[in-house]
């Protein structure tokens, strides 16, 4: 049975804050903008799943009481 990899939503977000900081330097290369947007749009993406089933399980916790 292989077991799931725990998702490290600090480590995605601290991520997602240093893409945002090179985008926003000057003299990137269009080729590395089109790169770290992607890189971002994905951890993006993958950072909403996980709260979102988060979420989902808070609200199952607070329904039980």
């Amino acid at each position: 049975m292989e077991e799931k990899e725990r998702f490290d939503i600090d480590k995605e977000l601290n991520r997602l804050e240093e893409i945002n900081r090179q985008l926003a330097q000057e003299g990137i290369s269009l080729d590395e903008s089109i790169r770290l947007y992607n890189e971002g749009t994905i951890l993006a993406a993958k950072c909403k799943e996980h709260l979102t089933g988060v979420e989902k399980e808070l609200q199952i916790i607070n329904s039980e009481q």
